[in-house]
């Protein structure tokens, strides 16, 4: 099968990267064809076909070049114009959507929509329901109010970083494309990571419900241990993520300076770095690492007792506890979102209240005191979760055969 696969940026830096990343070489593994649309400079992998363009620098000294970028912004003609060629050279069986909106611009739809190519996207986020993609913004904090359609809030509230201009071009994309490119005509299957974010959608559109499955994110076979590391007594915790509001970051650093004889050490980079750095640079037991690689990132995760995922936006299918969960290691977890699918109290971890330090305090002594027998226990039961729901063989069954349904679908129609 011919597949292409979309998604702004061709490098990982978040989770949706990563799973476009772990998507494509899977398929690729399995003996298809694939192409890849999206932004940078190198392809993360030589043995497929790759169109790169340049990201969407926004905010330029050229009042003209800022000019263009904004309206890229809403429908980039330059991503038309390669997809173009990419379909006529590579003559796609089906086109695979991850996220698009922004940088490569719904001109993707449109184009994908004219040369009658099935089209299925893997929804990681909520960008059908909020202008800014998070239900979520660090005045407000979880905020639905544009949910329903009514995209002014996102400009009255400012929610774009707080900037009036970028929240209303949010706001404008976001209208732009439910009047000319709205998913439900130019899509013909969403793949959501989680119950949580199909029953979140399907709210707010029920249209959506029967044309939607449930596809939870993988990992990699090879990234899977055989068991929980021993601990130590002095074991450190691990939050590995953005550094960034909704991540909740700040909240876990003000827990840990109350219990100084548990260590934190924090794996990752953001806006908030530098202020976390200088906020808690007096408490020995909060280490930060800064960004780290694959390998590295893998070893912190099995020395540590427990990964920490305190979010207080609706996190969907967090690839850092599917790793945390592959590395044998159990997670605390904020019960928010779909985290609570899987963080199941007891068995794969323990959950607490989001935005709460008290209820994390309360879980953070909890699994302090945990038995190793009873920690090795959830960290093997983690484990089985991966290997029964979120492995390769799982995912790319589920996945060929919604492709696979899409097409009959669409030759049926065309």
């Amino acid at each position: 099968m011919n597949i292409l696969q979309i998604n702004n940026h061709e490098q990982i830096g978040g989770g949706s990267e990563r799973v476009f990343q772990l998507t494509t070489r899977m398929l690729m593994k399995q003996g298809h064809r694939l192409a890849t649309l999206s932004c940078g400079e190198r392809p993360f992998d030589g043995s497929k076909t790759s169109v790169l363009l340049a990201p969407n620098g926004y905010i330029e000294p050229s009042p003209l070049k800022t000019a263009r970028n904004i309206a890229n912004f809403i429908y980039r003609p330059e991503t038309a114009e390669k997809l173009e060629r990419l379909i006529a050279d590579f003559r796609p069986d089906i086109a695979h959507l991850h996220i698009f909106y922004g940088q490569l611009s719904s001109s993707v739809l449109s184009t994908l929509r004219k040369h009658r190519i099935p089209c299925v996207m893997t929804v990681h986020e909520y960008r059908l329901l909020c202008p800014i993609s998070t239900l979520y913004t660090q005045h407000q904090g979880v905020c639905e109010r544009c949910a329903p359609g009514k995209k002014r809030y996102a400009v009255a509230f400012r929610c774009n970083r707080g900037s009036l201009p970028a929240s209303i071009l949010s706001a404008t994309e976001s209208w732009v494309r439910d009047r000319y490119f709205n998913y439900m005509e130019h899509i013909d299957h969403f793949f959501m990571v989680s119950e949580f974010c199909l029953n979140k959608h399907a709210q707010y559109l029920p249209a959506i419900k029967d044309r939607s499955s449930v596809l939870y994110n993988f990992i990699r076979d090879q990234d899977l241990a055989e068991g929980p590391e021993k601990m130590m007594p002095d074991s450190p915790y691990l939050y590995a993520g953005r550094l960034s509001h909704e991540k909740g970051v700040q909240l876990l650093c003000a827990a840990f300076r109350e219990r100084p004889r548990l260590r934190l050490r924090i794996a990752g980079d953001g806006p908030l770095a530098a202020e976390l750095r200088a906020s808690y640079a007096q408490c020995p037991n909060i280490e930060f690492l800064g960004k780290l690689g694959g390998p590295d990132l893998k070893r912190e995760m099995r020395s540590a007792k427990f990964s920490v995922v305190p979010s207080e936006w609706y996190e969907n299918n967090p690839m850092s506890i599917l790793e945390s969960f592959g590395a044998g290691t159990p997670v605390l977890g904020a019960n928010i979102g779909g985290i609570p699918e899987l963080v199941l109290r007891g068995l794969t971890g323990l959950t607490f209240t989001p935005s709460d330090k008290l209820s994390l305090l309360q879980v953070m002594d909890e699994a302090a005191s945990l038995s190793d027998e009873a920690r090795e226990a959830m960290g093997q039961r983690a484990l089985a979760l991966i290997r029964q729901r979120h492995s390769e063989a799982v995912y790319y069954d589920r996945l060929l055969a919604g492709y696979e349904n899409v097409i009959r679908q669409h030759q049926v129609l065309n």
